[in-house]
């Protein structure tokens, strides 16, 4: 049993820099989850997350002993909640560490796609081709050693990019770029998870399953009844766009960047460039929470984690939007508490945040009149 779980679930360092290890704006903390899903919820629970996201639900319910459950639609989202729970032992960390990638390696096929060269310098292409044919090379027969490596290689791609960050998609001149440059960030990269893994691995570990699913179809997935707590952070309205600060993953990796793009509720593109009414999210919601009261058990437990957006010029109050959808659904109130969302945020430059938006964390009980 590794040393993580044999202390406190206080003791969170590594599992604080795994959490960390590939770049998701607009999440919460693994001490969050954490703390939620010990006081509401037992040993071996499973524990649900339909906006699973980077998987920190997932990892904090693992160290915790609970069995897990999380779909997204953003492939990028399921990659990384994968990779953090892979189950990794001694022997496969050291095959890990014998793969080293050789800046001389001349690939036979550069990867391309409509506007790569806006976004990436051609010795970017060039470096970024090798380090995906190598990877492929290496673990195309192993699935975990797979979802290790490419979880790296996406880590490093907006870095490698011209992008500006991943809260602004914008083409900016990096002249410090090139492929030295970006070998050695894949292989810092590399080296660092490898240490993380080696502090937290275990064959110890309750069951956990990630799904690229919509979680408007949840009870294709999940049985009904079978869920203890669902904990969450459903999309804050109109303020991110999932699938374009992650799209150029996507296409490196292959990935269908139009599935995360269509099935994603709450996205700038849906309310600022499209300009829909708030009712629509609320739709998107009580869809998908619906699909949750399925899937609960008799007075399971629902924890929410969800900021106020701002919509056709008006704040979202999230607080009352949820209060009215879990009033729909017969889920009775148990605890809430907030947090000022411009004080909290790390996402997004000063400048472009909203001021008077609060971060609001609720728990409900399903109450016998669910439906």
């Amino acid at each position: 049993m590794t040393q993580i779980l044999q202390n406190s679930i206080d003791d969170l360092l590594y599992p604080r820099k795994l959490d960390k290890i590939h770049p998701y704006p607009a999440k919460f903390t693994i001490d969050l989850a954490a703390q939620y899903i010990k006081k509401y919820s037992r040993e071996n629970d499973v524990v649900l997350d339909p906006f699973c996201g980077s998987g920190t639900t997932l990892l904090a319910s693992r160290l915790l002993k609970r069995q897990s459950i999380g779909l997204d639609i953003n492939f990028i989202a399921v990659l990384i909640s994968q990779f953090k729970l892979l189950n990794l032992n001694k022997k496969d960390i050291q095959e890990l560490q014998h793969f080293i990638i050789n800046p001389l390696y001349q690939t036979t096929k550069f990867h391309s796609y409509d506007n790569i060269t806006h976004w990436f310098k051609q010795e970017s292409i060039k470096a970024l081709s090798s380090i995906k044919e190598q990877i492929y090379n290496y673990a195309q027969n192993n699935e975990k050693y797979m979802t290790f490596l490419q979880l790296i290689f996406s880590s490093i791609i907006n870095i490698a990019s011209n992008q500006d960050s991943d809260t602004r998609y914008a083409s900016i001149e990096k002249p410090y770029i090139d492929e030295k440059y970006i070998f050695a960030k894949f292989n810092e990269k590399l080296k660092n998870a490898l240490e993380i893994y080696q502090n937290i691995y275990s064959q110890d570990f309750k069951q956990s399953q990630v799904f690229l699913h919509n979680a408007k179809q949840l009870t294709q997935k999940i049985n009904k009844n079978s869920i203890s707590l669902i904990f969450t952070s459903p999309p804050y309205p109109n303020t991110y766009d999932y699938y374009l600060y992650h799209k150029h993953r996507m296409l490196w990796l292959d990935y269908d960047v139009k599935f995360s793009m269509s099935n994603e509720i709450g996205s700038r593109r849906e309310y600022s460039s499209l300009k829909l009414p708030k009712e629509k999210f609320n739709n998107d919601l009580m869809e998908i929470f619906t699909q949750c009261n399925k899937v609960l058990k008799q007075n399971g437990m629902i924890g929410i984690v969800m900021g106020d957006g701002k919509i056709a010029g008006n704040i979202y109050n999230a607080k009352d939007e949820i209060l009215e959808i879990a009033t729909k659904l017969h889920w009775d109130l148990l605890d809430y508490s907030f947090s000022e969302l411009d004080k909290t945020s790390r996402s997004f430059a000063q400048s472009y945040r909203t001021k008077n938006k609060k971060e609001h964390i609720l728990v409900f009980a399903r109450n016998s009149n669910a439906n």
